[in-house]
């Protein structure tokens, strides 16, 4: 049986710093161009990603936005998306520089804040993912809104309004998509913490909040009026407490868009037709977004307390292995199902030797730090379907479905020529050896009847054994005349 844990491999070197500089400038330099593509002639773009996706890739690789360069790379993809597509020098520096500086100014706060604040698993992250984008938005308007109103012969104060409204609703809504998002390439994305609750749940549960997000968006339709668009609300506060948060920033993100599509292809029976009308509706759509996020946040963190509490209540606090009363109670689930399916299992009771003379002699802080190692030393040996737990003081079991005598026994004499080799330093200087007993029971099919505690008892028989007859051995309850 051989240990499923694989020797750590060398540390995976840094990306070059230029890779991540010349990423963040093609993004940049496509997203340019989605929103010059949508721009109307002689005015700003109605839906500019550029700033925010630059703004998120920052705060996911802080590196990058601490150099100087990185920031001058940006400006030139900024400004070449404006340059290869007719714009003159004179609007591609004085429009682009606002869009890097209002990045600027969001980088400076939200860069600030603990990591777990822009990962959104903090309780306050969704005022600070407020505030930076507020502050980003704010930058992108002193900057942008009078070189808007020269460069376009726009009155100042609805340039302003126009950079303040677009900014900020980009930068809400697709901000969040990229500090929530997994790590590596969307194809190795896996579970995370929350998903939990969804990964509990069947199949056809977890589709019960999107179907309601569905029939909400057809009422809003099918009715209309401006109080239409809050209809969604209660299906995305169930999504987001059945999804998490990089899930509930990718609907915020589809759901929102497609609103604002809506409306502007009079899909509904309003249509805003002054300045102060779509300024209304994007701040309206944008704010509305972050009630669902707050949600996520806030049951995601819940569903991290409790995966907490559920490990320090079923995990030993000083070992990490499983405490006596879960090693038990999933113990004898596993006998349950090993009896239905016919296959063996063994039981093994692991013991220090002399462990009360070490507290005696170098102290208990000594025991513990033994009693540390010697756990992460066993879990070299142990499978994914083992169970190992510590039951007392220096008293371990483990549990090993699917197995011969032979093998537990291999494992057991594993287990202890690897504690009688291994030296455990000691503060004062110096080397402590310790050893240790193991007492084997092995049953080919364990019956419907067959419960774990007694079979941990016909192994403490065998420890018991093992340690009367001289210690540092393992002996087997089935041949309590032989030792190994």
């Amino acid at each position: 049986m051989q240990s499923p844990i694989a020797p750590a491999s060398a540390a995976t070197p840094a990306t070059p710093l230029w890779r991540g500089q010349l990423c963040l400038a093609v993004c940049i330099f496509l997203t340019c161009l989605v929103g010059i593509v949508s721009r109307p002639v002689g005015y700003l773009s109605i839906f500019w990603l550029a700033n925010a996706v630059m703004l998120g890739l920052l705060l996911r690789h802080p590196r990058w936005g601490a150099s100087p360069l990185t920031w001058l790379y940006a400006l030139a993809a900024f400004m070449a998306a404006d340059l290869l597509t007719g714009s003159t020098w004179q609007k591609a520096v004085g429009l682009n520089t606002a869009n890097v500086a209002g990045v600027l100014a969001g980088w400076l706060y939200l860069a600030r804040q603990p990591p777990q604040v822009l990962r959104l698993r903090h309780q306050r992250s969704v005022l600070h993912l407020l505030a930076g984008c507020t502050i980003a938005a704010l930058g992108c308007t002193l900057v942008g809104g009078p070189a808007g109103a020269y460069l376009l012969g726009m009155p100042l104060w609805d340039s302003m309004a126009m950079w303040m409204s677009t900014e900020f609703y980009t930068f809400i809504l697709v901000t969040p998509l990229f500090l929530s998002a997994p790590r590596g390439w969307v194809w190795r994305w896996r579970k995370h913490d929350d998903d939990a609750l969804a990964a509990q749940q069947g199949r056809t549960h977890r589709l019960l909040p999107l179907a309601a997000l569905l029939v909400s968006e057809a009422m809003t339709f099918a009715i209309g009026g401006p109080g239409s668009l809050g209809f969604s609300m209660p299906a995305m506060v169930w999504c987001a407490m059945a999804y998490g948060v990089f899930p509930t920033t990718v609907l915020n993100l589809l759901l929102y868009s497609w609103k604002t599509a809506s409306v502007a292809l009079g899909a509904f029976a309003f249509t805003p037709e002054h300045l102060q009308d779509v300024m209304s509706l994007r701040y309206g759509m944008a704010l509305l977004s972050l009630a669902p996020l707050a949600v996520a946040c806030a049951y995601a963190l819940r569903l991290q307390a409790l995966n907490r509490l559920g490990h320090a209540v079923n995990h030993d606090y000083l070992t990490g292995l499983l405490s006596r009363r879960a090693l038990i109670e999933r113990g004898n689930r596993l006998l349950e199902r090993l009896s239905q399916e016919g296959t063996s299992v063994a039981v093994i009771m692991l013991d220090l030797d002399h462990f009360k003379q070490i507290n005696d002699r170098h102290g208990h802080a000594q025991g513990d730090a033994v009693l540390r190692q010697f756990a992460t030393l066993a879990l070299q040996h142990v499978r994914p379907q083992d169970l190992m737990g510590r039951m007392g003081g220096e008293e371990f079991a483990l549990i090993l479905p699917h197995v011969t005598q032979a093998q537990a026994v291999e494992v057991g004499q594993r287990l202890r020529q690897q504690l009688s080799a291994h030296r455990f330093a000691l503060p004062c200087g110096g080397e402590l050896q310790v050893t240790l007993s193991a007492g084997v029971h092995q049953v080919p099919r364990p019956g419907t009847g067959d419960r774990l505690e007694l079979l941990l008892s016909k192994a403490d028989a065998a420890l018991y054994e093992a340690k009367s007859s001289g210690r540092e051995q393992v002996r087997c309850y089935a041949q309590p005349g032989i030792s190994y």
